[in-house]
């Protein structure tokens, strides 16, 4: 790139960045083509403004709606969800439990601090309406034999 090159390039954007901004001129990025702007003399009266000036309310038309979708939730998203929520509303659990389901069976895994809440979070997650049946996997930190 020769000198001539690298002052003409910071020369034109700045130049186009000049005249969008002052509005003189329509132009278009990635076209050379400089369309100036009709000259804003005195013979050409400017439209007259309406006489009411009070704010109009904006009507949206129905067409202007936006309509957001998401992925439905499958069954076993919503079982696994129903049994998250019963397990972590109950203060007598403490520690960690991973909720999977499959075609209405619940996996439970994960830690917990005794063998009472082992036994605790399987009659829980059986107590879900649509579980068939529960895999236990949960194990107890402190009386595990």
């Amino acid at each position: 790139m020769n000198a001539r090159m690298k002052l003409a390039v910071p020369l034109m954007l700045a130049t186009t960045a000049a005249l969008a901004a002052t509005g003189y001129a329509n132009v278009k990025m990635g076209d050379d083509s400089i369309v100036p702007a009709p000259p804003a003399d005195e013979s050409v009266a400017a439209p007259a403004a309406p006489a009411d000036t009070t704010a109009q309310p904006v009507q949206y038309s129905s067409r202007e709606s936006v309509t957001v979708t998401a992925p439905r939730p499958s069954n076993d998203e919503l079982l696994g969800n129903a049994v998250m929520d019963r397990l972590s509303g109950d203060a007598r659990l403490q520690g960690r439990i991973g909720v999977e389901a499959y075609r209405h069976t619940v996996s439970l895994t994960g830690r917990v601090m005794s063998t009472n809440q082992v036994d605790r979070a399987e009659s829980l997650a059986r107590g879900v309406d649509g579980v068939w049946d529960v895999n236990n996997y949960v194990t107890a930190r402190v009386g595990n034999s």
